[in-house]
């Protein structure tokens, strides 16, 4: 049985694999304050919850982008002496490629997206991955992370705005009836989430042509993809556990 973690800046992800399925998937709130006992009662009560037990895991990997919680999150195994987590970074063995120097600085969650997505069309493809950051990254055959974009997340966007602006609060994130807003509501939906959705489908059409490729497939992951992806068809699949799949993944080939 495999624990999956995804350390996000907003959330953090958790999975429980056994053979190809998740079996349990918790999303938790980021809090680089919390100390490794806190998190691991806090693990603990998931775990009880559901009827799990730390001796029924045989792997722990680990996806971050919060170095402060990366040994955090570490230490709390710590008392399971049949646990070694592993930490994905740029020099892991993982199938998938870097195609730049600096691979160490190259995001956890990038690379395991890439993984998962290459793996499910074993082919071009391009990853967009709504986080506190919108990610879009370009995957090449066969198998190689080229780069890719990443651009402010919706919510920091319009966290920003509002922050910033006395007389405009928060909006639901979803887009307005109409491009043209009648009201300060719809004309900040059409602004700030349409105009989101339009920066990524201008990405995805340059991506496309400098890959020479308007076939390439394009999977929408993260934790706004059900929310924002449907109202745009420039994906061709929609899917949260893309990461926590690229880990399961990556996990196995350690194993083999």
């Amino acid at each position: 049985m495999l624990l999956a973690l995804d350390i996000g800046n907003s959330n953090i992800v958790i999975g429980v694999s056994q053979q190809e399925g998740w079996t349990h998937q918790w999303r938790i709130q980021t809090d680089a304050d919390k100390t490794a006992d806190e998190y691991r009662v806090l693990f603990q009560n998931l775990f009880s919850e559901a009827g799990l037990a730390y001796e029924q895991l045989r792997s722990v990997i680990i996806c971050s982008v919060v170095p402060q919680l990366t040994q955090t999150i570490s230490v709390v195994f710590d008392h399971q002496p049949h646990l070694t987590p592993l930490v994905l970074n740029g020099a892991t063995e993982t199938g998938i490629t870097i195609a730049r120097k600096s691979q160490q600085t190259v995001g956890a969650d990038l690379i395991a997206g890439a993984a998962g997505a290459y793996k499910m069309f074993g082919d071009d493809c391009i990853v967009v991955d709504f986080g506190t950051a919108t990610t879009v990254m370009a995957v090449r055959k066969p198998g190689e992370l080229i780069g890719g974009a990443i651009c402010a997340g919706l919510k920091v966007t319009i966290d920003a705005l509002v922050g910033r602006a006395a007389q405009l609060s928060q909006i639901p994130l979803e887009p307005p009836s109409r491009v043209i807003g009648r009201n300060t509501r719809e004309s900040m939906q059409s602004g700030l989430v349409l105009g989101h959705l339009c920066m990524i489908e201008g990405l995805i059409d340059r991506m496309k042509k400098q890959l020479n490729s308007e076939s390439i497939k394009v999977i929408a992951t993260g934790g706004l993809s059900e929310k924002i992806g449907p109202h745009t068809d420039y994906f061709d699949v929609i899917d949260p556990m893309l990461t926590l799949d690229g880990l399961r993944l990556i996990a196995n080939r350690q194993n083999q």
